[in-house]
């Protein structure tokens, strides 16, 4: 049994949904990708996940593929395509390879990629294609070492324009969500400004 089927099973066990079980920690979209076994969590969204569950961490690692952090030759060909502005590509490269597309530098990979895939997608109009390339974007963002708040604003204004053009309801929840990575921008900003005055 793999990674996602063990989490889905469990859940199912408990006659939890996707929503139930990802609370404010996750998307139920990145739950669905995790348990399709076509993204693979953080070892802190597995942490989460196992405890909303009530199972070990370790009943869901074994045999699980789980990166060790350090760079496999599979990122290559990702940030060939990232270099190249083939953003699809490289988001693609990252799912075919679990172990690249989980390291650090593979987490940073998907969230900058899945940003600017977002963007395309709203261009070409494709709203609800923007919505789940952000939603994905936003999670590896905030479960990477090298999290942005510069780049959770620039997702939390594609994915509200997204969902605004979908006509969903959930627009004034991402209004909240944008007012937060922007207040967080500016409080980098002024202590860097400080840091720079001392």
């Amino acid at each position: 049994m793999t990674l996602g089927q063990k989490i889905k099973a469990a859940r199912l066990s408990l006659g939890m949904t996707q929503k139930e079980l990802v609370g404010d920690i996750i998307t139920r979209n990145m739950l669905s990708k995790i348990e399709n076994d076509s993204a693979t969590p953080s070892v802190r969204t597995l942490e989460f996940l196992a405890g909303s569950l009530g199972f070990p961490t370790g009943y869901f690692l074994d045999d699980a593929q789980i990166s060790d952090g350090s760079s496999p030759d599979g990122l290559d060909e990702a940030r060939a395509a990232f270099r190249e502005e083939r953003w699809e590509d490289c988001l693609a490269l990252l799912e075919k390879d679990k172990k690249a597309g989980t390291t650090d530098e593979g987490y940073l990979l998907h969230a900058r990629a899945g940003a600017a895939a977002a963007r395309q997608a709203l261009i070409r109009g494709d709203a609800a294609a923007a919505r789940e390339l952000a939603e994905a974007a936003q999670y590896y963002n905030q479960e990477s070492m090298y999290y942005s708040s510069a780049l959770a604003s620039e997702l939390a204004i594609t994915l509200g324009k997204a969902i605004f053009r979908m006509g969903e309801e959930d627009w004034k929840e991402q209004r909240q969500e944008f007012l937060w990575a922007f207040d967080n921008l500016e409080k980098n900003f002024q202590t860097k400004k400080q840091n720079k005055e001392e």
